[in-house]
């Protein structure tokens, strides 16, 4: 819901407070990189202090970061407050995710559970939109101020769910600072191409700082006694599919939906209500993928589920790419829809395949590690496209080249995972042996 309905208010939030591409690119992925970054530790505190702890944590601060976007008075008080908002997410995806596993240990109940949590996601994801083009006119605050009355209700109804078992657990605050200080430099690097160009000096600075610093992130996971990302997760067949898969759709999903939304209001013209009306068909059409998900994953096992997801987004972004010009606001809307579909076949199926391959004790770091690189692939997919857009002669264009790209990385997604993985009931003492 954040991400579509943010989207949406988007160009008129800088028409009032300023900004050009970069700036609104950083009102994105300012939320997504510190959502990135720290939810490897978030799940490690699920798994240290209980889920249920930090989830609450989680939504209070999301609803005091809600309060201060609302009030936000420059470009970058907002992006501040959109930072927050990323810590704050952070702390509740994994902590969700690990009392998913904590109240289901059956796989086939886990399964029907993980659907359902995604349907809620998608269900916030149709209304985005709508509250998004309902709420800017009046004024681009509110569609921060809604998420306070959410918070609160979540809070209702976490304070009855039973604790959750703590495990004494070390951090590794060294390899945080790093992935930090990596994650951040080499996506600020990245947007800074589109203002700056590939050979200024400043732009280089921050590529070889980022991609130094992640390096030295690599070489510490494997020197220190307990890593924020343990390496051999990495040899675990499934994680390493899990992984590829969240990177590439949601790095294919943030940059189509940052795209789209430029090229909705500022080349087509359309008002935010009508711009975020594109968005809902793809909305409820995900809500019902995610539960044919569910049914399809018990059914068929992770792999069909997968194969079959995966097809449908390819078909969906080549639909788009090979209409002609110009693209009619009812192809992009089509589209999306088909996209979101498989999206919501896929995903369930890959995070049941994480929870299947590792113990239970490290579920947490193990579901951090999945939605990590989701959100990671998400902060480079905006950096990257937007970069695309402002060289680009026409955000037209600049729309086919994320389809065109999206579905080719999604075959390159399809070909490893049809070659490379082949057992598909992974046993978690596999992960064990290890970790």
């Amino acid at each position: 819901m954040d991400v579509l309905i943010v989207n949406v208010a988007l160009p008129t939030i800088a028409k009032e407070l300023g900004g050009d591409m970069a700036v609104q690119q950083w009102v994105v992925d300012g939320y997504t990189l510190l959502f990135a970054a720290l939810l490897l530790l978030a799940g490690s505190l699920a798994d240290q202090f209980g889920a249920k702890r930090i989830f609450i944590i989680g939504a209070a601060l999301f609803g005091a970061a809600s309060l201060f976007c609302t009030f936000a008075w420059s470009m970058m008080a907002l992006v501040a407050g959109r930072c927050a908002l990323g810590i704050a997410s952070a702390l509740l995806l994994p902590a969700s995710m690990s009392l998913i596993n904590e109240a289901s240990p059956n796989p086939r109940y886990r399964a029907w559970a993980l659907a359902l949590w995604g349907a809620g996601g998608a269900s916030a994801s149709a209304v985005g939109p709508l509250l998004g083009g309902l709420l800017t006119p009046i004024h681009w605050s509110l569609v921060f101020a809604i998420n306070v009355p959410f918070c609160l209700m979540i809070l209702a109804v976490a304070s009855r769910i039973a604790p959750s078992p703590k495990r004494a657990t070390k951090f590794d605050w060294i390899g945080q600072t790093l992935a930090l200080i990596g994650l951040t430099t080499l996506v600020a690097g990245i947007i800074q191409v589109g203002s700056a160009g590939l050979s200024a000096p400043s732009t280089l600075v921050l590529l070889i700082v980022g991609i130094v610093t992640l390096a030295a992130f690599g070489y510490s996971q494997a020197k220190v006694a307990h890593p924020m990302m343990p390496l051999g997760l990495f040899h675990v067949r499934g994680m390493q599919v899990a992984l590829q898969i969240g990177f590439i759709m949601i790095f294919n999903w943030y940059g189509m939906v940052f795209i789209c939304t430029m090229f909705l209001q500022n080349e087509l013209h359309m008002n935010p209500f009508a711009a975020g009306l594109v968005f809902v068909p793809s909305a409820f059409v995900t809500i019902f993928g995610n539960l044919m998900g569910g049914r399809i994953v018990t059914a068929r096992g992770s792999k069909f589920s997968i194969t079959l997801g995966l097809s449908i987004m390819i078909a969906g972004f080549l639909f788009e790419f090979l209409t002609p010009q110009p693209i009619p606001v009812w192809v992009i809307a089509t589209g999306l829809s088909v996209v979101g579909f498989g999206a919501a076949i896929t995903t369930p199926a890959a995070a049941g395949v994480v929870l299947k391959s590792v113990d239970a004790s490290q579920a947490g770091i193990a579901s951090a590690m999945f939605n990590t690189f989701r959100q990671v692939g998400g902060a480079i997919g905006v950096a990257v496209f937007g970069v695309i857009a402002t060289f680009l002669p026409s955000l037209d264009l600049a729309l086919r080249s994320v389809f065109l790209a999206s579905a080719l990385l999604l075959v390159y997604v399809l070909v490893f995972e049809l070659l490379r993985w082949k057992d598909t009931a992974i046993a978690a003492a596999g992960a064990r042996s290890v970790a």
